[in-house]
């Protein structure tokens, strides 16, 4: 009966420990906004290391809180920023895009295809180096069983695996 309790009162403390964490982070917000401003941002969107450090988080308490990450995504909508850049690459500044020309692009249909042809020809060489190497194999053993032959000695079962 104990051993049943227990995982209970476990709960109840990372059920408690959960809304704690909710609790900081909304009297964060709040206090952000009393302030006039907003919560840390970073590159267009919230910097959640910033605020995990303000409001004494720990690891993957934004992401594992539900209630968290609801009132984050309710701040970045009302402020105009991202929740989370997770995921994207920051376009290279130096270099300039290039429109892609239309005239230069190739039809879906014959790139599958040559996709297609490539796929094969990579397995058919991966197969021929095989067999390549079992051939090469082979050959050394049969250098080795002529030598043998020449030198008229005899083979004991099991000396020479062929």
């Amino acid at each position: 009966m104990e051993q049943t309790s227990q995982p209970s009162q476990a709960k109840r403390s990372n059920r408690s420990t959960a809304q704690e964490a909710a609790e900081r982070v909304r009297l964060l917000i709040e206090k952000c906004a009393a302030q006039g401003c907003i919560l840390p941002v970073k590159n267009g969107a919230l910097w959640h290391a910033e605020i995990k450090r303000q409001a004494s988080l720990s690891n993957g308490q934004i992401d594992g809180n539900s209630e968290i990450k609801r009132m984050l995504q309710e701040h970045a909508d009302h402020h105009g920023v991202q929740y989370s850049r997770r995921g994207r690459v920051a376009p290279d500044e130096d270099t300039q895009r290039v429109a892609a020309d239309p005239t230069l692009m190739v039809p879906i249909e014959r790139l599958r295809d040559a996709q297609m042809r490539l796929s094969a020809a990579e397995r058919k060489n991966a197969e021929l180096k095989a067999e390549n190497a079992s051939l090469r194999s082979q050959l050394m053993r049969g250098d080795e069983v002529a030598e043998l032959i020449t030198l008229g000695g005899r083979i004991k079962p099991g000396e020479l695996d062929l």
